[in-house]
């Protein structure tokens, strides 16, 4: 079994020493509180010193800045792990995030790689100004792209479980109750978008595009309203030539990039308390029309 604990000697010093001596001091705390563990352990277990000394504590990694938003969910720019530097050839040092979305399968790679750079800027002491020009900047960049490449990446299971539970009727509609009695099914969303892209594929009548079957790896885009009735379809990741009846549906750009862009920055910066909607306004362009 391991855990970790996290401290700091920036409020202890008056002056931080050099990284290298910082690195020897954390050693040598590691050390002495192994050394405690044998007495501390026979003393509290009646364990014996040698079974006490099984106990072992090491020092993982050292880091300059962090970013600590609750229990399990960090970023610590790390320049040393284990004896291994990371901060050589001009490198501020090497990323360490844990549960934060850049991590996250759900999150675009495109994304993922945006908050991994505005987390480094934010490490390594770039401004709240700064940040915000860089996500105005992203934010134009990715309206721009295809909508269907806004979707959010997800595995489907269970798709057979409940293909076989809903019934289809005539408006081509799924009906979300039972064959066999009145009560409604719960499907996820990321199910119901694969179901209806595998409905409008056979619709279309398209035999060349994929199936979507259990276990397939899924985009799930978003969309208007629209005379189907859905709310959003999902799309194979593997399917690299789109049909032109996919790329043809009302997507809801507005939505995607509420979910990818919004949603992820508020769960990466929220801890800030930093006014988000600034990073919407481009003030040089509006000062341009005030003019």
């Amino acid at each position: 079994m391991t855990d970790s604990a996290y401290f700091s000697i920036e409020n202890t010093v008056k002056e931080m020493p050099p990284r290298d001596e910082i690195i020897k001091l954390y050693d040598t705390i590691g050390d002495i509180t192994n050394d405690s563990f044998p007495e501390f352990m026979d003393k509290t277990f009646n364990t014996g010193l040698d079974n006490g000394g099984i106990i072992k504590a090491g020092r993982e990694i050292v880091g300059s800045t962090g970013l600590f938003i609750k229990k399990k969910k960090y970023a610590i720019l790390v320049y040393d792990k284990e004896g291994v530097r990371y901060d050589k050839d001009g490198k501020p040092g090497k990323l360490k995030a844990m549960g934060l979305d850049l991590k996250r399968s759900d999150t675009p790679k495109i994304m993922q790689n945006f908050l991994e750079e505005i987390l480094i800027d934010l490490l390594t002491g770039s401004t709240k100004e700064d940040i915000f020009v860089k996500i105005r900047k992203f934010r134009v960049d990715f309206h721009e792209i295809e909508p269907w490449k806004k979707g959010t990446p997800k595995k489907v299971n269970s798709l057979t479980e409940y293909s076989k539970s809903l019934s289809f009727d005539e408006s081509l509609i799924f009906d979300v109750k039972r064959k066999t009695a009145e009560k409604k099914i719960a499907v996820p969303g990321h199910v119901r978008a694969a179901l209806n892209w595998n409905t409008m594929r056979d619709l279309y009548k398209d035999k060349y595009s994929m199936e979507i079957t259990d276990g397939t790896r899924i985009v799930v885009c978003k969309l208007k309203k629209n005379d189907m009735k859905m709310t959003s379809i999902a799309y194979p990741v593997d399917e690299f030539n789109l049909p032109d009846w996919f790329k043809e549906l009302p997507f809801d750009d507005d939505e995607m990039e509420h979910t990818i862009i919004d949603m992820k920055l508020d769960n990466l910066l929220g801890v800030l308390d930093w006014d988000m909607r600034d990073s919407k306004v481009d003030t040089t362009f509006s000062d341009l029309f005030d003019f």
